[in-house]
Protein backbone atom coordinates (compact mmCIF):
# COMPACT_ATOMS: atom_id res chain seq x y z
CA UNK A 1 0.00 0.00 0.00
CA UNK A 2 2.89 2.59 0.91
CA UNK A 3 4.59 1.56 -2.55
CA UNK A 4 1.37 2.41 -4.41
CA UNK A 5 0.78 5.69 -2.60
CA UNK A 6 4.50 6.92 -3.14
CA UNK A 7 3.58 6.06 -7.36
CA UNK A 8 0.44 7.95 -7.12
CA UNK A 9 2.27 10.91 -5.10
CA UNK A 10 5.33 10.89 -7.52
CA UNK A 11 2.57 10.90 -11.01
CA UNK A 12 1.59 14.20 -9.29
CA UNK A 13 4.20 15.80 -9.25
CA UNK A 14 5.11 15.11 -12.99
CA UNK A 15 2.01 15.64 -14.15
CA UNK A 16 2.45 19.24 -11.91
CA UNK A 17 5.45 19.87 -13.41
CA UNK A 18 4.60 19.33 -17.27
CA UNK A 19 1.37 22.12 -16.77
CA UNK A 20 3.60 24.54 -15.92
CA UNK A 21 5.62 23.91 -18.91
CA UNK A 22 2.79 24.60 -21.06
CA UNK A 23 1.30 28.36 -19.44
CA UNK A 24 2.74 31.22 -21.60
CA UNK A 25 3.05 34.89 -20.02
CA UNK A 26 0.92 37.44 -21.91
CA UNK A 27 2.96 40.36 -22.79
CA UNK A 28 1.05 43.24 -23.91
CA UNK A 29 3.15 45.24 -26.26
CA UNK A 30 2.69 49.22 -26.39
CA UNK A 31 0.81 50.97 -28.78
CA UNK A 32 0.98 54.86 -30.57
CA UNK A 33 -1.60 56.81 -29.70
CA UNK A 34 -2.30 60.49 -30.65
CA UNK A 35 -3.85 62.90 -27.90
CA UNK A 36 -5.14 66.84 -28.19
CA UNK A 37 -5.33 68.86 -25.20
CA UNK A 38 -4.46 72.02 -24.14
CA UNK A 39 -3.85 73.27 -27.86
CA UNK A 40 -0.98 70.84 -27.79
CA UNK A 41 -1.15 67.45 -30.34
CA UNK A 42 1.02 64.43 -28.56
CA UNK A 43 2.19 61.42 -29.88
CA UNK A 44 2.67 58.64 -27.01
CA UNK A 45 3.01 55.05 -26.50
CA UNK A 46 1.12 52.97 -23.75
CA UNK A 47 0.22 49.72 -22.90
CA UNK A 48 -2.93 50.79 -21.35
CA UNK A 49 -6.19 49.13 -22.21
CA UNK A 50 -8.47 52.16 -21.88
CA UNK A 51 -8.31 55.80 -22.57
CA UNK A 52 -8.41 56.57 -19.04
CA UNK A 53 -5.66 54.14 -17.96
CA UNK A 54 -3.76 55.64 -21.08
CA UNK A 55 -4.37 59.24 -19.95
CA UNK A 56 -3.52 58.00 -15.92
CA UNK A 57 -0.15 56.85 -17.29
CA UNK A 58 0.97 60.59 -19.67
CA UNK A 59 -0.04 62.30 -16.60
CA UNK A 60 -2.70 63.91 -17.99
CA UNK A 61 -5.25 65.91 -15.28
CA UNK A 62 -8.47 66.06 -16.04
CA UNK A 63 -11.25 68.19 -14.27
CA UNK A 64 -14.80 67.31 -13.91
CA UNK A 65 -16.66 69.58 -16.53
CA UNK A 66 -13.87 68.10 -19.01
CA UNK A 67 -14.73 66.41 -22.02
CA UNK A 68 -13.01 63.28 -23.61
CA UNK A 69 -13.74 61.92 -26.89
CA UNK A 70 -13.68 58.92 -26.50
CA UNK A 71 -15.31 58.26 -23.24
CA UNK A 72 -12.43 57.15 -20.97
CA UNK A 73 -14.10 53.96 -20.34
CA UNK A 74 -13.03 53.29 -24.43
CA UNK A 75 -10.60 49.80 -25.27
CA UNK A 76 -7.50 51.91 -27.23
CA UNK A 77 -6.72 50.98 -30.78
CA UNK A 78 -3.55 51.52 -32.25
CA UNK A 79 -3.35 55.07 -33.88
CA UNK A 80 -6.32 55.88 -31.98
CA UNK A 81 -6.72 60.31 -31.43
CA UNK A 82 -7.71 61.54 -28.08
CA UNK A 83 -9.21 64.62 -27.85
CA UNK A 84 -9.64 66.25 -23.97
CA UNK A 85 -11.68 69.57 -23.84
CA UNK A 86 -11.25 71.59 -21.13
CA UNK A 87 -14.34 73.31 -20.33
CA UNK A 88 -14.90 76.36 -17.81
CA UNK A 89 -17.49 78.91 -17.23
CA UNK A 90 -17.78 82.46 -15.33
CA UNK A 91 -21.00 84.10 -13.92
CA UNK A 92 -21.51 87.88 -14.86
CA UNK A 93 -24.44 90.16 -13.29
CA UNK A 94 -25.83 92.68 -16.34
CA UNK A 95 -28.07 95.79 -15.66
CA UNK A 96 -31.02 95.94 -18.37
CA UNK A 97 -33.64 98.42 -18.82
CA UNK A 98 -37.78 96.59 -18.84
CA UNK A 99 -39.79 98.23 -21.06
CA UNK A 100 -43.29 99.43 -20.33
CA UNK A 101 -46.56 98.36 -22.18
CA UNK A 102 -48.91 100.50 -23.31
CA UNK A 103 -52.54 99.90 -22.32
CA UNK A 104 -55.76 101.90 -23.69
CA UNK A 105 -58.77 102.35 -21.93
CA UNK A 106 -61.53 103.19 -24.17
CA UNK A 107 -64.36 106.49 -22.92
CA UNK A 108 -67.91 106.48 -24.15
CA UNK A 109 -68.23 110.28 -22.73
CA UNK A 110 -64.99 111.71 -25.26
CA UNK A 111 -65.29 111.83 -28.88
CA UNK A 112 -63.33 109.97 -31.08
CA UNK A 113 -62.48 113.17 -32.10
CA UNK A 114 -60.65 114.29 -28.99
CA UNK A 115 -57.00 113.68 -29.10
CA UNK A 116 -55.77 110.76 -26.48
CA UNK A 117 -55.10 111.48 -22.97
CA UNK A 118 -52.22 109.98 -21.33
CA UNK A 119 -53.58 109.38 -17.79
CA UNK A 120 -50.59 107.29 -16.66
CA UNK A 121 -46.74 108.04 -18.06
CA UNK A 122 -44.94 104.81 -19.02
CA UNK A 123 -41.84 104.21 -17.07
CA UNK A 124 -38.93 101.80 -17.76
CA UNK A 125 -38.20 99.12 -15.38
CA UNK A 126 -35.16 97.96 -14.30
CA UNK A 127 -33.54 94.45 -13.36
CA UNK A 128 -30.30 92.34 -12.80
CA UNK A 129 -29.76 89.49 -14.93
CA UNK A 130 -26.87 86.94 -13.90
CA UNK A 131 -25.38 85.01 -16.72
CA UNK A 132 -23.44 81.57 -16.71
CA UNK A 133 -20.64 81.64 -19.45
CA UNK A 134 -19.68 78.31 -20.70
CA UNK A 135 -15.76 78.45 -22.67
CA UNK A 136 -14.13 75.63 -24.39
CA UNK A 137 -10.56 75.60 -24.82
CA UNK A 138 -11.01 78.88 -23.52
CA UNK A 139 -13.05 80.49 -25.79
CA UNK A 140 -16.69 80.94 -25.20
CA UNK A 141 -19.39 78.96 -26.75
CA UNK A 142 -22.24 79.52 -24.45
CA UNK A 143 -24.10 82.15 -22.22
CA UNK A 144 -27.73 82.14 -20.64
CA UNK A 145 -29.62 83.54 -18.13
CA UNK A 146 -29.61 81.74 -14.30
CA UNK A 147 -31.22 84.56 -12.60
CA UNK A 148 -33.76 87.50 -12.50
CA UNK A 149 -33.56 89.81 -10.02
CA UNK A 150 -36.41 93.11 -10.58
CA UNK A 151 -34.66 95.95 -9.04
CA UNK A 152 -37.55 98.31 -10.20
CA UNK A 153 -41.18 96.74 -12.44
CA UNK A 154 -41.51 98.67 -15.08
CA UNK A 155 -45.06 101.21 -14.84
CA UNK A 156 -47.50 100.82 -17.82
CA UNK A 157 -48.43 103.76 -19.76
CA UNK A 158 -52.25 104.00 -20.17
CA UNK A 159 -53.67 106.06 -22.52
CA UNK A 160 -57.66 106.92 -22.64
CA UNK A 161 -59.32 107.17 -25.79
CA UNK A 162 -62.45 108.71 -26.90
CA UNK A 163 -65.13 106.37 -29.17
CA UNK A 164 -67.75 108.81 -29.37
CA UNK A 165 -70.13 106.48 -28.11
CA UNK A 166 -73.88 108.98 -27.68
CA UNK A 167 -76.95 107.56 -27.23
CA UNK A 168 -78.37 105.80 -30.54
CA UNK A 169 -81.08 104.01 -31.84
CA UNK A 170 -79.78 100.20 -32.65
CA UNK A 171 -82.25 98.37 -34.39
CA UNK A 172 -82.13 94.13 -33.35
CA UNK A 173 -84.27 90.96 -33.49
CA UNK A 174 -86.55 90.27 -30.46
CA UNK A 175 -86.04 91.48 -26.89
CA UNK A 176 -82.98 91.73 -24.58
CA UNK A 177 -83.80 91.72 -20.54
CA UNK A 178 -81.17 92.67 -17.62
CA UNK A 179 -80.99 94.09 -14.46
CA UNK A 180 -80.20 97.58 -14.44
CA UNK A 181 -79.10 98.26 -10.37
CA UNK A 182 -81.42 95.85 -9.21
CA UNK A 183 -84.26 96.46 -11.79
CA UNK A 184 -85.59 94.82 -14.59
CA UNK A 185 -85.43 96.29 -18.04
CA UNK A 186 -86.67 95.77 -21.22
CA UNK A 187 -85.12 96.50 -24.95
CA UNK A 188 -87.66 95.39 -27.43
CA UNK A 189 -86.22 95.95 -30.67
CA UNK A 190 -84.29 99.06 -30.40
CA UNK A 191 -81.62 100.62 -27.75
CA UNK A 192 -82.87 103.78 -27.56
CA UNK A 193 -85.64 103.37 -25.15
CA UNK A 194 -84.97 100.90 -21.98
CA UNK A 195 -88.52 100.35 -20.44
CA UNK A 196 -88.59 98.87 -16.89
CA UNK A 197 -90.14 95.58 -15.69
CA UNK A 198 -92.33 95.47 -12.75
CA UNK A 199 -90.99 92.45 -10.80
CA UNK A 200 -90.90 94.49 -7.03
CA UNK A 201 -87.37 94.92 -5.41
CA UNK A 202 -85.42 92.15 -4.43
CA UNK A 203 -83.48 90.63 -7.54
CA UNK A 204 -80.88 88.17 -7.03
CA UNK A 205 -79.98 87.62 -9.92
CA UNK A 206 -80.07 83.91 -9.36
CA UNK A 207 -82.55 83.67 -11.70
CA UNK A 208 -83.45 85.80 -14.26
CA UNK A 209 -85.03 84.13 -18.35
CA UNK A 210 -87.19 85.95 -20.67
CA UNK A 211 -89.14 82.61 -22.12
CA UNK A 212 -89.19 80.99 -25.15
CA UNK A 213 -90.95 83.40 -26.71
CA UNK A 214 -90.33 86.39 -24.51
CA UNK A 215 -93.88 87.03 -23.16
CA UNK A 216 -92.68 86.74 -19.45
CA UNK A 217 -89.67 86.78 -17.54
CA UNK A 218 -89.12 84.43 -15.03
CA UNK A 219 -86.71 85.49 -12.07
CA UNK A 220 -85.78 85.60 -8.20
CA UNK A 221 -86.06 87.75 -5.60
CA UNK A 222 -84.41 87.67 -2.00
CA UNK A 223 -87.32 87.25 1.13
CA UNK A 224 -87.71 90.60 3.19
CA UNK A 225 -86.95 88.50 6.24
CA UNK A 226 -84.02 86.58 4.88
CA UNK A 227 -81.06 86.63 6.93
CA UNK A 228 -78.69 84.03 4.62
CA UNK A 229 -80.04 82.48 1.37
CA UNK A 230 -83.96 82.67 1.17
CA UNK A 231 -85.25 83.51 -2.17
CA UNK A 232 -88.65 82.77 -4.27
CA UNK A 233 -89.71 82.17 -7.41
CA UNK A 234 -91.61 84.71 -9.68
CA UNK A 235 -92.85 85.76 -12.91
CA UNK A 236 -94.35 88.38 -14.52
CA UNK A 237 -95.20 89.41 -18.08
CA UNK A 238 -92.97 91.55 -20.22
CA UNK A 239 -96.25 93.30 -21.40
CA UNK A 240 -96.56 97.27 -20.18
CA UNK A 241 -98.50 97.02 -17.12
CA UNK A 242 -97.84 93.17 -16.27
CA UNK A 243 -98.32 92.44 -12.43
CA UNK A 244 -95.54 90.05 -10.76
CA UNK A 245 -96.51 86.94 -9.36
CA UNK A 246 -94.95 84.34 -6.90
CA UNK A 247 -95.49 81.02 -8.11
CA UNK A 248 -94.46 79.15 -4.38
CA UNK A 249 -90.96 78.21 -4.39
CA UNK A 250 -88.70 79.32 -2.30
CA UNK A 251 -84.65 78.14 -1.64
CA UNK A 252 -84.23 78.06 -6.03
CA UNK A 253 -80.89 77.66 -6.83
CA UNK A 254 -81.41 77.11 -10.89
CA UNK A 255 -84.30 77.48 -12.73
CA UNK A 256 -85.14 78.01 -16.54
CA UNK A 257 -87.52 77.84 -19.67
CA UNK A 258 -88.16 74.84 -21.15
CA UNK A 259 -87.23 76.10 -24.48
CA UNK A 260 -89.52 73.47 -26.65
CA UNK A 261 -92.74 74.55 -25.14
CA UNK A 262 -94.16 77.86 -24.22
CA UNK A 263 -94.42 78.60 -20.13
CA UNK A 264 -92.78 74.94 -18.68
CA UNK A 265 -89.78 75.28 -16.71
CA UNK A 266 -87.31 73.24 -14.60
CA UNK A 267 -85.72 74.02 -11.16
CA UNK A 268 -83.46 73.16 -8.19
CA UNK A 269 -83.83 73.82 -4.50
CA UNK A 270 -81.79 73.65 -1.89
CA UNK A 271 -82.15 74.09 2.46
CA UNK A 272 -81.14 77.43 3.95
CA UNK A 273 -78.90 77.71 6.69
CA UNK A 274 -76.27 79.42 8.96
CA UNK A 275 -73.02 78.02 7.24
CA UNK A 276 -71.33 79.19 4.36
CA UNK A 277 -72.24 79.54 1.60
CA UNK A 278 -75.61 80.04 3.14
CA UNK A 279 -77.43 76.69 1.62
CA UNK A 280 -77.68 73.12 1.35
CA UNK A 281 -78.76 72.04 -1.98
CA UNK A 282 -81.15 69.34 -2.24
CA UNK A 283 -79.57 68.24 -5.62
CA UNK A 284 -82.88 67.52 -6.96
CA UNK A 285 -85.02 68.51 -10.43
CA UNK A 286 -88.84 69.48 -10.63
CA UNK A 287 -90.41 70.54 -13.92
CA UNK A 288 -93.81 72.46 -13.28
CA UNK A 289 -96.46 74.57 -15.40
CA UNK A 290 -96.87 77.84 -14.86
CA UNK A 291 -100.64 78.94 -15.34
CA UNK A 292 -101.98 81.69 -17.81
CA UNK A 293 -102.88 83.38 -14.85
CA UNK A 294 -100.25 82.15 -12.50
CA UNK A 295 -102.44 83.19 -9.47
CA UNK A 296 -102.10 80.07 -7.74
CA UNK A 297 -98.69 78.15 -7.25
CA UNK A 298 -97.23 76.59 -9.82
CA UNK A 299 -98.09 73.04 -10.32
CA UNK A 300 -94.70 70.92 -10.04
CA UNK A 301 -93.21 67.13 -10.51
CA UNK A 302 -90.22 66.16 -9.08
CA UNK A 303 -88.58 64.16 -11.30
CA UNK A 304 -85.37 63.80 -9.07
CA UNK A 305 -85.31 63.67 -5.16
CA UNK A 306 -81.52 63.84 -4.12
CA UNK A 307 -78.61 63.11 -6.33
CA UNK A 308 -75.35 61.82 -4.37
CA UNK A 309 -72.71 64.27 -6.13
CA UNK A 310 -69.25 65.15 -4.95
CA UNK A 311 -69.38 68.27 -2.99
CA UNK A 312 -73.14 67.79 -3.40
CA UNK A 313 -73.20 70.38 -0.65
CA UNK A 314 -73.08 73.68 -3.24
CA UNK A 315 -75.12 72.01 -5.87
CA UNK A 316 -74.88 71.68 -9.74
CA UNK A 317 -75.63 73.94 -13.25
CA UNK A 318 -78.24 72.44 -15.78
CA UNK A 319 -78.70 73.99 -18.65
CA UNK A 320 -81.71 72.83 -20.99
CA UNK A 321 -80.96 70.90 -24.70
CA UNK A 322 -82.90 73.29 -27.45
CA UNK A 323 -85.27 70.81 -28.67
CA UNK A 324 -86.18 70.40 -24.78
CA UNK A 325 -86.73 67.21 -22.85
CA UNK A 326 -83.27 66.63 -22.01
CA UNK A 327 -81.21 68.63 -19.34
CA UNK A 328 -77.51 68.29 -19.29
CA UNK A 329 -76.03 68.83 -15.85
CA UNK A 330 -72.83 68.86 -14.20
CA UNK A 331 -71.60 68.86 -11.09
CA UNK A 332 -68.12 69.05 -9.06
CA UNK A 333 -66.45 66.11 -11.03
CA UNK A 334 -68.73 64.95 -13.76
CA UNK A 335 -71.41 65.92 -16.31
CA UNK A 336 -74.51 64.23 -17.97
CA UNK A 337 -77.87 64.11 -19.51
CA UNK A 338 -81.55 63.98 -17.66
CA UNK A 339 -84.39 62.60 -19.86
CA UNK A 340 -87.16 64.29 -18.69
CA UNK A 341 -89.71 62.52 -20.68
CA UNK A 342 -88.71 59.20 -19.19
CA UNK A 343 -90.95 57.03 -15.98
CA UNK A 344 -87.87 55.21 -15.46
CA UNK A 345 -85.30 56.32 -12.94
CA UNK A 346 -82.45 53.76 -14.25
CA UNK A 347 -83.03 55.64 -17.72
CA UNK A 348 -83.45 59.02 -16.79
CA UNK A 349 -79.80 60.04 -16.01
CA UNK A 350 -76.98 59.44 -18.44
CA UNK A 351 -73.17 60.03 -16.97
CA UNK A 352 -71.38 61.22 -20.10
CA UNK A 353 -68.00 62.55 -18.37
CA UNK A 354 -65.91 62.46 -15.26
CA UNK A 355 -62.59 64.43 -14.00
CA UNK A 356 -61.32 65.59 -11.13
CA UNK A 357 -62.29 67.98 -8.68
CA UNK A 358 -60.73 70.80 -8.12
CA UNK A 359 -60.53 72.12 -4.71
CA UNK A 360 -60.56 75.83 -3.88
CA UNK A 361 -59.82 75.05 -0.55
CA UNK A 362 -62.41 77.48 0.78
CA UNK A 363 -66.37 77.32 1.29
CA UNK A 364 -67.34 77.45 -2.69
CA UNK A 365 -67.41 75.10 -5.32
CA UNK A 366 -66.03 75.18 -9.09
CA UNK A 367 -68.81 73.74 -11.46
CA UNK A 368 -68.77 73.50 -15.28
CA UNK A 369 -70.83 75.77 -17.26
CA UNK A 370 -72.90 73.74 -20.16
CA UNK A 371 -73.93 75.08 -23.67
CA UNK A 372 -75.63 72.75 -26.29
CA UNK A 373 -74.82 72.86 -29.84
CA UNK A 374 -78.25 74.49 -31.70
CA UNK A 375 -78.97 70.95 -33.19
CA UNK A 376 -79.04 69.77 -29.48
CA UNK A 377 -76.18 67.02 -30.21
CA UNK A 378 -73.05 68.24 -28.53
CA UNK A 379 -72.44 69.44 -25.27
CA UNK A 380 -69.32 72.05 -24.84
CA UNK A 381 -68.04 73.28 -21.71
CA UNK A 382 -65.05 73.79 -19.40
CA UNK A 383 -63.57 71.28 -17.00
CA UNK A 384 -60.35 70.74 -14.41
CA UNK A 385 -58.47 69.29 -16.52
CA UNK A 386 -55.55 67.66 -14.04
CA UNK A 387 -55.78 64.64 -11.72
CA UNK A 388 -54.23 66.64 -9.15
CA UNK A 389 -57.16 68.83 -7.36
CA UNK A 390 -55.39 71.63 -6.52
CA UNK A 391 -53.54 72.42 -9.72
CA UNK A 392 -55.51 74.78 -11.42
CA UNK A 393 -55.70 73.63 -15.37
CA UNK A 394 -58.79 74.42 -17.19
CA UNK A 395 -59.81 73.08 -20.43
CA UNK A 396 -62.60 72.88 -22.85
CA UNK A 397 -64.34 69.89 -24.15
CA UNK A 398 -67.24 68.60 -26.39
CA UNK A 399 -69.00 65.82 -26.18
CA UNK A 400 -71.03 63.96 -28.75
CA UNK A 401 -74.10 63.36 -26.67
CA UNK A 402 -75.70 60.69 -28.80
CA UNK A 403 -72.01 57.97 -29.23
CA UNK A 404 -70.79 59.99 -26.08
CA UNK A 405 -67.18 60.18 -27.24
CA UNK A 406 -65.85 62.89 -25.60
CA UNK A 407 -62.69 65.28 -27.13
CA UNK A 408 -60.63 67.93 -25.24
CA UNK A 409 -61.62 71.42 -27.57
CA UNK A 410 -59.38 74.42 -26.54
CA UNK A 411 -56.35 74.52 -24.40
CA UNK A 412 -56.05 76.42 -21.08
CA UNK A 413 -59.00 78.68 -21.38
CA UNK A 414 -58.98 79.11 -17.36
CA UNK A 415 -61.94 78.73 -14.88
CA UNK A 416 -64.04 80.96 -16.31
CA UNK A 417 -64.17 80.13 -19.51
CA UNK A 418 -68.15 80.10 -19.85
CA UNK A 419 -68.42 78.67 -23.43
CA UNK A 420 -71.56 79.94 -25.32
CA UNK A 421 -72.70 78.43 -28.28
CA UNK A 422 -74.57 80.44 -30.70
CA UNK A 423 -78.33 79.28 -31.61
CA UNK A 424 -77.78 79.79 -35.44
CA UNK A 425 -78.22 76.14 -36.77
CA UNK A 426 -77.53 76.68 -40.35
CA UNK A 427 -73.38 76.69 -40.05
CA UNK A 428 -73.78 74.50 -36.62
CA UNK A 429 -73.40 77.96 -34.88
CA UNK A 430 -69.93 79.40 -33.43
CA UNK A 431 -68.72 79.76 -30.23
CA UNK A 432 -67.97 82.37 -27.67
CA UNK A 433 -65.82 82.46 -24.73
CA UNK A 434 -63.72 83.95 -21.93
CA UNK A 435 -59.70 82.97 -22.45
CA UNK A 436 -57.51 84.22 -19.41
CA UNK A 437 -54.90 86.40 -19.77
CA UNK A 438 -52.88 84.28 -17.08
CA UNK A 439 -53.73 80.53 -17.50
CA UNK A 440 -51.52 79.73 -14.23
CA UNK A 441 -53.79 81.91 -12.03
CA UNK A 442 -57.24 81.66 -14.13
CA UNK A 443 -58.96 82.44 -10.40
CA UNK A 444 -57.79 86.20 -10.81
CA UNK A 445 -56.98 86.59 -14.26
CA UNK A 446 -58.35 88.77 -16.26
CA UNK A 447 -60.08 87.62 -19.76
CA UNK A 448 -60.72 88.40 -22.86
CA UNK A 449 -63.44 87.50 -25.40
CA UNK A 450 -62.73 85.04 -28.23
CA UNK A 451 -64.84 83.73 -30.57
CA UNK A 452 -64.26 80.24 -32.82
CA UNK A 453 -65.88 78.10 -35.48
CA UNK A 454 -67.58 74.98 -33.69
CA UNK A 455 -64.94 72.37 -34.59
CA UNK A 456 -62.69 74.82 -32.11
CA UNK A 457 -60.86 76.51 -35.30
CA UNK A 458 -60.32 80.00 -36.35
CA UNK A 459 -60.20 81.57 -32.78
CA UNK A 460 -59.79 84.94 -32.64
CA UNK A 461 -60.12 87.97 -29.72
CA UNK A 462 -63.58 90.05 -30.32
CA UNK A 463 -62.97 92.05 -27.81
CA UNK A 464 -61.43 94.19 -26.26
CA UNK A 465 -59.28 95.40 -28.47
CA UNK A 466 -55.22 94.08 -28.10
CA UNK A 467 -53.75 96.21 -25.25
CA UNK A 468 -56.70 97.43 -23.79
CA UNK A 469 -56.99 96.39 -20.26
CA UNK A 470 -60.18 93.70 -19.66
CA UNK A 471 -62.53 94.08 -17.23
CA UNK A 472 -65.32 91.01 -18.49
CA UNK A 473 -67.91 89.61 -15.58
CA UNK A 474 -66.40 86.25 -14.99
CA UNK A 475 -70.69 84.99 -14.48
CA UNK A 476 -72.04 82.52 -16.17
CA UNK A 477 -74.64 84.67 -17.61
CA UNK A 478 -72.71 87.70 -18.93
CA UNK A 479 -73.55 87.42 -22.31
CA UNK A 480 -76.39 85.94 -24.83
CA UNK A 481 -77.16 85.68 -28.07
CA UNK A 482 -79.30 87.07 -30.29
CA UNK A 483 -81.91 84.43 -32.07
CA UNK A 484 -79.92 85.18 -35.40
CA UNK A 485 -76.51 84.27 -34.07
CA UNK A 486 -75.66 87.74 -35.97
CA UNK A 487 -75.26 89.69 -32.85
CA UNK A 488 -74.47 89.14 -29.44
CA UNK A 489 -74.56 91.63 -25.97
CA UNK A 490 -72.44 90.94 -23.10
CA UNK A 491 -71.07 92.87 -19.87
CA UNK A 492 -67.97 94.59 -19.55
CA UNK A 493 -66.50 96.57 -16.82
CA UNK A 494 -70.18 96.61 -16.01
CA UNK A 495 -71.99 98.00 -18.86
CA UNK A 496 -74.47 96.14 -21.34
CA UNK A 497 -72.58 96.45 -24.90
CA UNK A 498 -74.22 95.06 -28.21
CA UNK A 499 -71.21 93.04 -30.59
CA UNK A 500 -72.22 93.16 -34.70
CA UNK A 501 -70.47 89.97 -35.86
CA UNK A 502 -71.22 91.65 -39.82
CA UNK A 503 -69.41 94.67 -39.09
CA UNK A 504 -67.02 93.22 -36.10
CA UNK A 505 -67.80 96.54 -33.81
CA UNK A 506 -69.67 96.27 -30.31
CA UNK A 507 -71.30 99.15 -28.89
CA UNK A 508 -72.30 100.35 -25.49
CA UNK A 509 -76.35 100.34 -24.88
CA UNK A 510 -76.72 102.12 -21.37
CA UNK A 511 -74.91 105.22 -21.05
CA UNK A 512 -75.24 105.35 -17.24
CA UNK A 513 -73.33 104.53 -14.16
CA UNK A 514 -75.31 101.70 -13.46
CA UNK A 515 -74.31 98.19 -13.07
CA UNK A 516 -75.57 96.04 -15.47
CA UNK A 517 -75.84 92.27 -15.48
CA UNK A 518 -77.64 88.91 -16.71
CA UNK A 519 -78.78 89.59 -20.25
CA UNK A 520 -81.42 87.27 -21.16
CA UNK A 521 -82.45 87.45 -25.11
CA UNK A 522 -85.45 86.21 -26.77
CA UNK A 523 -87.16 84.56 -29.03
CA UNK A 524 -85.42 80.78 -28.72
CA UNK A 525 -86.44 77.41 -29.01
CA UNK A 526 -90.19 77.14 -29.87
CA UNK A 527 -90.27 80.92 -30.08
CA UNK A 528 -88.26 81.20 -33.51
CA UNK A 529 -90.78 79.02 -34.46
CA UNK A 530 -94.28 80.22 -33.13
CA UNK A 531 -96.06 82.44 -36.10
CA UNK A 532 -98.59 83.26 -33.15
CA UNK A 533 -96.03 84.74 -31.05
CA UNK A 534 -94.33 88.01 -32.48
CA UNK A 535 -91.06 88.86 -30.52
CA UNK A 536 -91.17 91.24 -28.02
CA UNK A 537 -95.26 90.87 -28.40
CA UNK A 538 -96.45 88.01 -25.88
CA UNK A 539 -100.25 86.74 -26.74
CA UNK A 540 -101.12 86.86 -23.12
CA UNK A 541 -99.50 88.13 -19.84
CA UNK A 542 -100.09 86.87 -16.58
CA UNK A 543 -103.61 88.00 -14.95
CA UNK A 544 -103.95 90.83 -17.84
CA UNK A 545 -105.92 90.27 -20.79
CA UNK A 546 -104.33 90.37 -23.94
CA UNK A 547 -103.82 93.93 -25.86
Amino acid sequence: MVYKGLIFFLLIFVLAACGEGLVETAVTSPITLTVIVDGETTTISSDGETVRAVLTQSGIILDAADEVDPPLFTPVEEEMSIRITRISDSLEVVERSIPFDRKIVRNESMSAADPDVIIQAGATGLQEETIRIVYRDGLETERWVTQVTVIEPAQDEIIMTGIGAGRSNINFEGSLAYISDGTAVILRGLTAFPEQINTGSGLDGRVFSLSPSGSHLLYTRVLTDSVSFNNELWIVGAERGSSPHALGIKNVLWADWDPSRLLSIAYTTAIATNLPPGWEANNDLWLGEVRETAVDPIESEQIIEAYPATYGWWGGNFAWSPKGRIIAYSYADEVGLIDTDTRKDEERRTRLHTFTEYNTLTDWVWVPVLTWSPDGRFLAFTDHNNSDPEVPQFDSWIIDTESGTAAQFVDRVGMWGHLNWSPAEEDGGQILHLQAVDVQDSLRSAYTLWLMDQDGSNGRQLYPPANEISYFSIDPAFMAWSPNGREFSFIYDDALYLFDLQTETAQRINQDDAQISHPSWSPYGIGLEDPFIPAGRPDFSLGQPAP
